[in-house]
């Protein structure tokens, strides 16, 4: 027998008791799914709540919401709903089979049996289930054998149709697999290849694409995720081209020095996003904006980048010396390491930070996460 319970925390255990007695109550079958599931079985921290209901999952996910006194979201067309609550996020999906009319298309959606649910999901690592009544991990449904490869360190998809069906999961493949550290299976990598040659990824709406690699970017590693992606044969975001992975390295570099020497952290997905749409115009970027729905805050951000950037302002020849430029209204740190990584620095200047504190680079005695995972020359080695 494995112990999994002690992953959820008190809340969660809380709403997991609830979920069990609703569910008993009316008669369903309730599992932790996808990657709840996989993420028990990897011991992993911080395991979110995915549930499946045969039957009626929105009646469930709606007497749940009540008794918590959480605020419950649904589409009602897809079948799901997600409860919020004491900082918590459930998702609560009606077991389902989809059809997709043509690819990057939304899919159409019927209530269904586990099974079918199952076959319907993107990976074999995110397609098992645990009885929310299971006492350990020996219960699990793994009917496409998620948890062998989840010991090989391997994504593979459920059949040959997948990445056509739905193309964005090429890229919740490699941001899994970055993030894991997992490689996709043979099989696997040649129709990711196959898809991306084709176009497939291109059919998906702007605001599905781009809400999937804001996805990616939040990552703990997106740069070395650009990278596998342009190894599929990824031809980059839609009206630039592929990110600079240089300039992607070297604002990770910075990110971390600015983290070690003290300062308040910034939104590195920011930043990130920033590197990877350099190369769009103002207009572009707009829509993209419009798209994401971000708000006035992240905007402001982006335009001081923008200004920077297009001034030069810390490149070779600035017109005014960096220090001196620093000593008036200060950009926001996002703003700044972009412009700074932008300008070929990968060591962090003293006067850059607030107070013009600091040392210019990363003390010698700190080791890099994840040291030496990359062979880029300019990759996140800090020595």
């Amino acid at each position: 027998m494995i112990p999994y319970r002690k992953l959820f925390n008190q809340h969660q255990l809380a709403i997991l008791a609830r979920a069990r007695k609703i569910a008993h109550l009316k008669g369903q079958r309730v599992y932790l799914v996808g990657g709840t599931t996989r993420d028990l079985l990897l011991g992993r921290p911080d395991v979110d709540l995915d549930l499946v209901v045969e039957g009626n999952g929105l009646l469930l996910a709606r007497e749940l919401a009540r008794q918590l006194g959480g605020r419950l979201v649904y589409h009602e067309r897809f079948l799901t709903a997600t409860i919020y609550w004491a900082g918590e996020r459930v998702d609560v999906v009606t077991a389902r089979k989809e059809y997709y009319p043509e690819p990057g298309a939304l899919p159409e959606v019927e209530a269904a049996t586990l099974a079918e649910d199952l076959a319907r999901r993107d990976f074999s690592i995110n397609a098992m289930a645990l009885p929310l009544t299971a006492r350990d991990l020996g219960e699990i449904r793994d009917p496409f054998n998620g948890r062998a490869d989840l010991a090989a360190g391997k994504i593979r998809v459920l059949h040959q149709a997948s990445f056509r069906d739905d193309p964005t999961r090429i890229l919740r493949g490699v941001r899994l697999g970055t993030r894991l550290h997992f490689q996709l299976a043979g099989e696997t990598r040649e129709l990711a290849r196959e898809a991306l040659a084709a176009g497939y990824l291109e059919l998906v709406s702007p605001r599905r694409f781009w809400q999937e690699f804001i996805l990616l970017l939040k990552e703990p590693r997106p740069v070395a995720a650009w990278e596998a992606l342009l190894a599929l044969g990824w031809r980059g975001l839609p009206g630039s081209g592929p990110p600079d992975v240089a300039a992607g390295y070297r604002t990770e570099k910075l990110l971390r020095q600015w983290q070690w020497l003290g300062q308040h952290p910034p939104d590195a997905s920011l930043v990130y996003f920033l590197t990877a749409t350099a190369n769009l115009s103002l207009a572009a970027l707009e829509e993209v904006l419009d798209h994401l729905n971000w708000g006035r805050r992240r905007r402001r951000v982006i335009n001081a980048a923008r200004v920077l950037q297009q001034g030069r302002c810390f490149g070779p020849e600035p017109g005014l010396p960096p220090g001196e430029m620093m000593t008036g209204s200060r950009p926001a740190p996002e703003a700044l390491i972009f412009a700074l990584a932008q300008a070929g620095w990968s060591q962090l200047p003293g006067w850059a930070l607030p107070g013009g504190k600091g040392v210019g680079h990363a003390p010698a005695e700190l080791v890099p996460v994840n040291p030496g995972y990359s062979s880029h020359s300019d990759g996140p080695d800090l020595s």
